[in-house]
């Protein structure tokens, strides 16, 4: 079984995905965190020294390195390549945990992490919102299933998550 979690920055996807794992006794992989071992740098850096582009390339590549089996939490524009989202939709069940603008606005300044490449902390708000609109239509094609994750603490998402997949505990 291989679950997907997708969506924005601050909608939760690293911190689901552990817990999720830690119930299904899963592997699980963050394809940020895979990339930042792999480069040796933030992806902040790799942004400003070898471009988007190059992040995007190797972001895909990070995806395909999971194993037939785990919980993995994708970048938040894993989606905007056309074959990570076929890629998506053929190896195992996606997740869109899905927060509105103000829900992130608030998790992105409690967990101030400047490493985010594509966001303009001076104008949080429109910056969201902007690529919000920009991927949407993206995670919903690849989602099985949308969890809203607004005012839902981890265990409650990760129970919408297994019963909308019908996971039981291994």
């Amino acid at each position: 079984m291989k679950i997907f979690l997708i969506g924005m920055m601050g909608s939760g996807k690293s911190s689901v995905g552990k817990k999720l794992s830690e119930f299904c006794e899963l592997p699980f992989y963050d394809t940020d965190e895979m990339i930042i071992r792999s480069e040796g740098i933030s992806i902040k850096d790799i942004f400003k020294n070898e471009g988007e582009k190059y992040f995007r390339h190797i972001e895909s590549e990070s995806l395909k390195k999971t194993d037939s089996h785990g919980v993995i939490s994708c970048g938040g524009g894993i989606i905007l390549n056309n074959q990570n989202r076929r890629y998506l939709k053929d190896n195992g069940s996606t997740i869109f945990l899905k927060s509105s603008i103000s829900t992130l606005k608030t998790r992105l300044l409690e967990n101030i992490d400047k490493n985010r490449p594509l966001i303009d902390y001076g104008n949080l708000k429109k910056s969201l919102e902007s690529t919000y609109e920009n991927r949407k239509s993206f995670y919903i094609e690849c989602a099985n299933t949308t969890i809203v994750t607004d005012n839902k603490s981890l265990s409650e998402i990760c129970k919408k998550i297994i019963e909308n997949l019908k996971i039981e505990k291994i």
